[in-house]
């Protein structure tokens, strides 16, 4: 029976075509597969089914593992190459059935067939299905590579025509700013710093394009209303979002419109880091200039916090923390000794008491403004070297 209808394949080839195409609209114009093409693969398929019936059937079938192929790259939808699977078994079945009414073929034999051709329409579809997944898994993987290789040239300053719409299009960002960049330490090399970064900032209505190195991980994110961005209300929710999801610290970058200026805005991103500490675990670049004076360089910044602080290192340890907290309370709460007492639980005397020992100790006014700025930027660099992010 296998036979007397494999002399038949060139009129059933046709015949499949009209029918997947009438019943598949993915298959109906030539612009993803032409009729030609889909005729050759009707054409395998009839002898890859019919031929093997009353044989060993075929445990694989590499003509249709590069069909599946070919499908994925032509952009059709599993959905559909499916459909036409499905509509070709169909059409199959049918020929098999008429033909062996037709010729009066006992039922224990036509059964016997129909197994064996529904077992080999069966190996057919799977290979189908295996050879579109693999194309996709290629598929992806090409795109994250590029994608990863954008970024990167991005990230090091060596993307030229950055600005394009294209650049903008593979980061899957919008072609014009305002953006900014995010460094989030990771907690070890090759572990991400913020777990599903992309689909947690879409959530808020950014998209965003990230990119993993050995010590920060590295986002590129879109702030979508220029006119929040200004008012920094979009900056306010990264900020909390990135706080509450991060495992450590995290830096922000000024908002920059030209995707060309990542890698300068990556430096600022970075600076922020540094400045980050457990007691505000992420810092933007613009929000904090203290905070980012304090970080910006380490081997100056230090020798300046311990000749402004004096003598306090010569104290109990205890003693020069409670200090530092009292100052640290006073500049929170405006300079202040109510409120700063308010907050430690304590008398105002015992603030002034304790602020004056600061005094004592760094031989600097808080009455002076220019030697209260002196204080408080040591003060900002210390409380960073106490508590200093872990690489």
């Amino acid at each position: 029976m296998g036979a007397q209808l494999l002399r038949q394949a060139e009129h059933l080839a046709d015949a499949m075509v009209v029918r997947v195409q009438t019943a598949v609209p993915a298959y109906r114009t030539e612009t993803a597969v032409s009729t030609e093409e889909l005729r050759r693969t009707c054409l395998d398929n009839i002898h890859f089914v019919f031929g093997p019936i009353g044989r060993t059937p075929a445990l694989s079938s590499p003509e249709s593992r590069e069909n599946g192929r070919l499908r994925a790259r032509a952009g059709i939808p599993l959905a559909a190459v499916m459909e036409a699977y499905r509509v070709a078994a169909r059409f199959l079945w049918n020929c098999l059935a008429e033909t062996a009414a037709h010729s009066a073929v006992p039922a224990e034999v036509t059964v016997r067939a129909a197994s064996e051709m529904w077992m080999v329409l069966d190996t057919y579809t799977q290979q189908m299905a295996e050879g579109y997944r693999e194309e996709l898994t290629v598929q992806a993987l090409n795109r994250e590579q590029e994608r990863s290789a954008v970024v990167r040239a991005l990230l090091e300053g060596r993307l030229t025509e950055t600005g394009s719409s294209d650049t903008a299009t593979l980061l899957g960002l919008p072609p014009y700013g305002p953006y900014v960049v995010i460094a989030a330490q990771v907690p070890e090399i090759g572990r991400h710093a913020v777990p599903d970064a992309e689909p947690m900032l879409r959530a808020i209505g950014m998209a965003s394009s990230w990119h993993l190195l050995h010590d920060v991980e590295v986002g590129i994110a879109h702030l979508p209303d220029r006119a929040l961005c200004l008012d920094t209300h979009q900056i306010d929710r990264l900020t909390e979002l990135l706080g509450s999801s991060t495992h450590k610290h995290a830096g922000i970058s000024p908002p920059y419109d030209d995707l060309g200026n990542s890698a300068t805005a990556l430096r600022l991103a970075r600076i922020a880091l540094l400045s980050a500490f457990d007691g505000r675990r992420v810092t933007v670049f613009d929000r904090d200039p203290l905070a980012v004076a304090a970080a910006s360089a380490p081997e100056i910044t230090q020798r300046v916090a311990r000749t402004v602080l004096g003598t306090l290192d010569r104290i109990p340890a205890v003693q020069r923390a409670l200090l530092l907290e009292t100052f640290g309370a006073w500049l929170d709460n405006g300079g202040s000794a109510d409120q700063a007492a308010a907050t430690l639980f304590c008398h105002p005397n015992t603030i002034r008491h304790r602020l004056r020992r600061i005094e004592a100790h760094t031989g600097r006014s808080l009455t002076d403004p220019r030697e209260t700025a002196e204080l408080i930027l040591a003060f900002e660099i210390d409380r960073r070297l106490t508590a200093a992010p872990t690489s």
